[in-house]
């Protein structure tokens, strides 16, 4: 009986965020109420409450959920197994699942980055991205060895240049395969080591 009760709760939170996905789409984050909600998902305003405490919970939790399953593609890519790869001619599998799961979650990338959310993703995404890259790239002796530019400056440039390709792929409509963006961030990242 639990698990049919969660399965019922799941599939509400899903037609939840579905459609309060499709209202951000079509106007501003602070316009859209949670009556707006509700009547687009069928259902009434306690079952919402049910949920999530209010409108900015829901938005919290579908970014930390985005967030969450693109960490868990990051923390497989290793900086010195993506440079050997990439030096002897190899696409890191690992980097074209990064930009696989953009892919398969474009709808949410493109609304959180968009004009109509609050303006707080993009900055938390770069931030994400700056903590990974510091995490994996900077704290490897070996990867910007000899640089003498301070780790906040290098973060941030790099992160600033990972979140561009990002945004322009998704202003491109996906126009470029996953290993064709994966191919031209490691193009990236070996500009950046040889700055």
């Amino acid at each position: 009986m639990t698990a049919i009760y969660d399965e019922m709760n799941e599939k509400t939170k899903e037609k939840i965020q579905n459609n309060f996905l499709q209202l951000l789409k079509e106007k501003n984050f602070m316009k859209v109420s949670v009556q707006d909600i509700s009547i687009a998902t069928n259902i009434n305003r306690g079952t919402f409450y049910l949920h999530y405490q209010d409108k900015y919970d829901l938005l919290d939790q579908m970014e930390e959920s985005l967030l969450t399953g693109l960490e868990m593609h990051l923390e497989r890519l290793q900086p010195d197994i993506l440079l050997v790869e990439a030096e002897q001619g190899n696409i890191s599998m690992h980097a074209v699942e990064v930009f696989r799961y953009i892919q398969m979650n474009t709808a949410y990338f493109q609304v959180f980055l968009g004009d109509n959310n609050r303006v707080g993703f993009h900055k938390r995404l770069k931030l994400f991205f700056v903590d990974h890259f510091i995490e994996k790239m900077i704290k490897n002796k070996d990867f910007f060895k000899g640089l003498a530019v301070p780790q906040d400056y290098l973060s941030s440039f790099a992160t600033s240049a990972f979140l561009g390709l990002i945004e322009q792929w998704l202003d491109n409509d996906l126009a470029e395969s996953p290993s064709e963006m994966a191919e031209m961030y490691i193009q990236i990242i070996f500009f950046i080591r040889n700055l």
